[in-house]
């Protein structure tokens, strides 16, 4: 039915899960995690509330494995799930129910778990692993990167429908619903390939948030090379082009700002609008 990998990023602390299934809308259930805590992947007749309530667990103190065992020993249905958690010190737990629809199984690696149920192929776990191992870029990518080379090397039987990926930081300072990324495709013909544009997409629009905070702080040489580089990038759109604009403007260079702006406008004509819109902006204040 599903395939997935938690994992924590040795170097950052960073945790996450990315996942991929056959099934509409996957991650509305499967992925769980939260800041400095960890994260959770339940699923094959998923109950949803292995996460919150994993999560939970984890935050009062339990280790992964305590928690999973709590977990399972109040659940009649226990032999019909598969449970993944990895902790903010990359300790794991695991558990593959015996009633899961073969092929169901998982591996476990350093801070790293892959499990799948209902796959067309008999280890495309540890496929999945020594993929994630092998990757390099940050959690977000390495996790994205290892579901793909799963269900290329054989995943769900009912084909490809949904995928997601959500990663958090291993800072407790963190609030617990601060996300670094938390993406998905719900219902898509390669979700898994429009999962790696989103991921690319996010780039560019981190690369956006900088250069308008940087603008409204009047770090101005900051902003102007974060939304050169959002324009710069392979998924660059207008908007970026338009916030460009703006810092330029709020710099104290109108001749610059009113090149970058017309060339937004010419394909769309709104882009002026808005430009109309904004407050009054003092010339190298940024207010």
């Amino acid at each position: 039915m599903t395939l997935s990998i938690v994992a924590r990023d040795h170097e950052t602390g960073q945790m996450g899960v990315a996942v991929h299934t056959g099934y509409l809308a996957v991650g509305q259930k499967v992925p769980w995690a939260e800041p400095g805590i960890g994260a959770v992947a339940t699923q094959a007749i998923t109950r949803a509330s292995y996460g919150p309530d994993m999560l939970g667990l984890l935050r009062s103190g339990h280790d992964p494995q305590r928690a999973l065992h709590t977990l399972l020993d109040r659940d009649p249905q226990s032999e019909s799930r598969q449970v993944a958690v990895v902790d903010a010190t990359g300790r794991v737990a695991v558990h593959t129910g015996s009633n899961c629809i073969p092929e169901a199984g998982h591996a476990i690696g350093a801070g790293v778990v892959a499990l799948a149920n209902m796959a067309e192929a008999d280890g495309v776990w540890s496929t999945m692993l020594e993929a994630f191992e092998a990757s390099s870029g940050d959690l977000a990518t390495r996790l994205c990167a290892a579901i793909t080379v799963g269900h290329q090397a054989g995943g769900d039987l009912r084909g490809s429908t949904s995928a997601a990926v959500l990663t958090v930081s291993g800072s407790p300072d963190d609030p617990p619903w601060s996300r670094i990324v938390d993406l998905r495709t719900d219902d898509h013909v390669e979700p898994l390939v429009e999962l790696e544009r989103l991921l690319r997409l996010n780039e560019m629009y981190e690369l956006l948030g900088a250069g308008i905070n940087a603008t409204s702080a009047g770090s101005f040489d900051d902003a102007r090379d974060a939304l050169r580089a959002a324009v710069e990038h392979d998924l660059g759109n207008a908007q970026a082009g338009f916030w460009e604009a703006v810092a330029h403007r709020a710099a104290g260079d109108p001749e610059t700002a009113e090149a970058l702006l017309d060339a937004v406008a010419d394909g769309d004509p709104r882009w002026r609008l808005l430009w109309e819109r904004l407050p009054p902006v003092a010339p190298g204040t940024g207010t």
